[in-house]
């Protein structure tokens, strides 16, 4: 008797060890869904890998977590269905924190900035405006592209609901192509994929528009960036959150924001989650 039990008790100890481990191994990987063209926050290299601003991000948080990241490029639209799914622990790629979407799902402290701009080519007669009112009165009767499923979409919505034409795209990379093919007559999006086109060799035709749009003129457009999850996952967040703090406070973020923006976009550590 007292052999079958020691021999149970082992077989007991041993699958509590291989369960363990097997939770252990499961709890290292952090699955990472990004767009994948959308620059500089996330985009795909001819070799065939991730990169920009939030997957180099995504890897030093990682890092400090000691967990191991696998990402995964997905266009935008089908992105949240699938973090709501399980298919992913978290998106990062340019994501707008907003009320809207924390209704249903929740977000990291933000780490990052930027306003939506329209570019156009520097033809087009919209530049030199001073205010969005100036701006909206050139853009009536335009055909104007924005990417489907972002915050663009909805200021077109919001701001220009049937007095323009809307051609919605996948991904930003089409809709560059369209802007630099003369298909359209300006094109909304987060200001960093413009800075990234208009410093490249194709699109010296292509300028920014003033004025920016962002969260002080327009609320609904969000206060920054941060990465998106299920509310189901407060420990990952609270993680990520700690990685955040350190990252921020040894100028990491800012570092990383200077080599893919050309200057700073990180946002200061939010005191509630980092302290004083």
């Amino acid at each position: 008797m007292r052999g079958r039990l020691v021999g149970l008790f082992v077989a007991l100890s041993l699958g509590a060890l291989l369960g363990m481990q097997a939770k252990a191994q499961e709890q290292a990987e952090v699955r990472i869904g990004t767009d994948g063209g959308y620059l500089p926050w996330s985009s795909m290299t001819p070799a065939g890998e991730l990169t920009g601003f939030d997957i180099e991000l995504a890897k030093l948080v990682c890092g400090q977590m000691e967990r191991k990241c696998r990402f995964t490029a997905q266009p935008w639209e089908g992105q949240i269905p699938a973090l709501e799914q399980g298919k992913y622990d978290i998106l990062v790629g340019g994501i707008s924190i907003t009320a809207e979407r924390q209704k249903r799902l929740s977000f990291t402290q933000s780490y990052g900035n930027l306003p939506i701009n329209f570019a156009a080519a520097k033809s087009s007669g919209l530049s030199g405006k001073s205010s969005w009112t100036e701006l909206k009165k050139a853009l009536i009767g335009k055909t104007i592209g924005v990417q489907s499923g972002t915050q663009s979409q909805r200021f077109m919505e919001n701001e220009l609901e049937g007095e323009v034409t809307v051609r919605l795209y996948d991904n930003q990379d089409s809709l560059n192509l369209d802007l630099l093919a003369g298909r359209l007559d300006a094109a909304l999006a987060g200001r960093s994929p413009w800075i990234a086109l208009t410093g490249s060799s194709q699109g010296q035709g292509i300028e920014i528009l003033s004025p920016n749009l962002d969260f002080e003129q327009f609320n609904y457009l969000g206060v920054g960036v941060g990465g998106l999850m299920r509310k189901d996952a407060d420990e990952l967040r609270k993680a990520w959150d700690v990685a955040l703090c350190a990252l921020k406070k040894e100028g990491e973020v800012k570092r990383i924001s200077e080599h893919w923006f050309g200057f700073d976009i990180s946002t200061k550590a939010d005191p509630k989650i980092c302290g004083a």
